[in-house]
């Protein structure tokens, strides 16, 4: 039951993590491959204000989340007003995450160095993570439907379209990635405050590029798609534990037939609601009733 739970509370975690990328890769079109590095200035900004400022879990937490969004501003502002698109931008962030790692590496004593920074109360439950997700999900879906969300989808649709109608691309970008900051690093903060411990090699390059694989897998243009697939691949390495020298070819073997044949993810453009379900049972139920009374 408590190993359970302990998925659990990590795939809550890689949700935020991941619902928060969507916002700037799925719905903006900017690939980010340092997204591990937000989530280190969060969580270990959050553990530090809690156990040497003695600051609460939960302020703790979203002041963590607050400095990763201001901590994008120092790699948002000079490649976004350079027009740093596609491939530079995504190798840019790969540098900013690597940078964050190593500086943390090499911060002594405050952080540990490469020791990592032990003694952390464990704070972080299932039911905090499943507060935080619904929050999360919440305030990430009102702003997608928000004028700044279309803004967004207009900006990753036709750039130069999008400014020709007067969206400012610069202010839209920044948005995003402060944003999606914002939620790696509240992520990064009940990571560390569950693990009661943070080290530098626990946000490598890797990491961001499981949050990358996680929106490509859901779908771009989906909320829940990518929602779905975080959760999924916290779960499947666990399920082909079994198969412990292949389970790695497995899961790689599964990305490649996902991207063969539904090179759009699993949801694409469509979002995953109860609702939905329940019109189409309604419609299969009224065929079945049809082909009954012929």
């Amino acid at each position: 039951m408590y190993y359970a739970m302990s998925i659990a509370t990590l795939a809550g975690i890689n949700i935020i993590v991941v619902s928060g990328l969507t916002i700037l890769t799925g719905f903006t079109g900017m690939f980010s491959m340092g997204h591990a590095g937000f989530m280190a200035i969060g969580g270990y900004t959050a553990a530090v204000l809690n156990l040497y400022l003695h600051i609460p879990f939960l302020l703790a937490i979203i002041l963590g989340g607050v400095m990763a969004a201001l901590m994008s501003l120092v790699v948002g502002i000079p490649t976004i007003r350079n027009r740093l698109t596609g491939d530079c931008f995504a190798i840019a962030m790969l540098g900013f995450g690597e940078a964050v790692r190593l500086l943390i590496s090499n911060t002594y004593p405050v952080l540990n160095g490469a020791m990592g920074l032990t003694g952390i109360p464990r704070k972080t439950t299932i039911v905090v993570v499943l507060v935080f997700v619904v929050a999360c999900l919440y305030l990430i879906r009102n702003y997608l439907k928000s004028h700044y969300g279309k803004n967004c989808i207009a900006v990753q649709q036709q750039e130069v379209a999008a400014e020709m109608m007067g969206v400012d691309i610069a202010q839209t970008k920044l948005w995003s990635l402060m944003l999606s900051a914002f939620f790696a690093g509240i992520g990064g903060g009940l990571y560390g405050f569950y693990m009661t411990g943070l080290y530098p090699s626990n946000f490598t390059q890797t990491k961001s590029t499981d949050l990358i694989a996680a929106v490509v897998f859901g779908g771009t243009n989906s909320l829940t798609g990518p929602v779905i697939a975080a959760a999924l691949l916290i779960l499947l390495p666990e399920l082909l534990r079994v198969f412990s020298r292949w389970r790695l070819v497995i899961y790689g073997v599964m990305f490649v037939v996902l991207m063969l044949f539904k090179p759009e993810g699993l949801l694409g453009y469509k979002e995953f609601s109860f609702r939905g379900i329940q019109h189409l049972f309604v419609r299969r139920n009224g065929r079945k009733r049809g082909e009954h009374h012929e």
